[in-house]
């Protein structure tokens, strides 16, 4: 297979999409580390898998320095970093009560997460053959839809990659970023539900509907092991998908 063997870093594997492309990526023989903030989803996902967890906060710059330092110790190097870890928040709130607060939180970890955890990849990647950096960006940054933090954070997460593309690409490393629209993960149907609570709809019922339309994570997690294979070489850029 075209992963067998090569070390594939998922962050925010513990749910979502991280998980369904931690479970695929195990399973297509990649030798997989998983980190989250969720400690408890994140230790289970690692144990029913065989894989190492760590836990991090991809906010903290000490924490994500930490967290590749003790990969670079255990495993000398990685060849692909996919960084899935992100929040959204305030998807119902109106732009003159939106706190600042929040929309910084949102930013923060899933703009300047996403920029942490690439400079501290960067100097594994260098170090591997054919190494590739993903990230996970969203249809709500180019459709304006979700809350005013998350598309804004999202759009972030797509200039941030494009950058990283063209400033690594003369060291080898390859850089694409992934935008999912509608996939069927906790934080979307977080979403489903809180809408369907303000509208005084029935939950279980927006529940149902929301999971016979929405994507499924594997369907995503096809195209993450696809793009950190070798056989991806010439993939480049920006991806949407359903």
């Amino acid at each position: 297979m075209p992963i067998t063997d090569r070390i594939i870093f998922i962050i925010g594997g513990a749910t979502g999409i991280g998980r369904a492309t931690a479970t695929l990526c195990a399973q297509r023989g990649a030798r997989v580390i998983i980190a989250d903030v969720n400690e408890t989803a994140g230790k289970a996902v690692a144990a029913s898998l065989h894989v190492p967890f760590h836990h991090l906060d991809v906010t903290r710059e000490d924490e994500v320095a930490a967290v590749f330092d003790k990969i670079a110790h255990s495993h000398g190097q990685i060849n692909a970093l996919i960084q899935t870890a992100g929040i959204l928040q305030g998807a119902f709130v109106p732009i003159e009560e939106f706190e600042v607060e929040l929309f910084r939180r949102v930013l923060d970890v899933n703009t300047v997460g996403s920029f942490l955890c690439a400079k501290y990849a960067a100097p594994l990647l260098r170090k591997s053959d054919k190494p590739a950096l993903v990230l996970i960006s969203s249809g709500a940054a180019h459709s304006g839809s979700s809350s005013y933090a998350y598309g804004a954070s999202k759009g972030g997460v797509s200039a941030l990659g494009i950058t990283l593309a063209n400033k690594l690409a003369p060291e080898g490393i390859r850089v694409n970023v992934v935008c999912p629209g509608g996939i069927q993960t906790p934080m979307k149907l977080s979403v489903v539900e809180a809408e369907a609570r303000r509208d005084g709809r029935n939950v279980d019922e927006a529940l149902a509907s929301a999971a016979a339309e929405l994507g499924n994570p594997i369907g995503i997690a096809q195209i993450l092991a696809f793009l950190v294979s070798p056989e991806a070489d010439y993939m480049r850029g920006s991806i949407n998908t359903r």
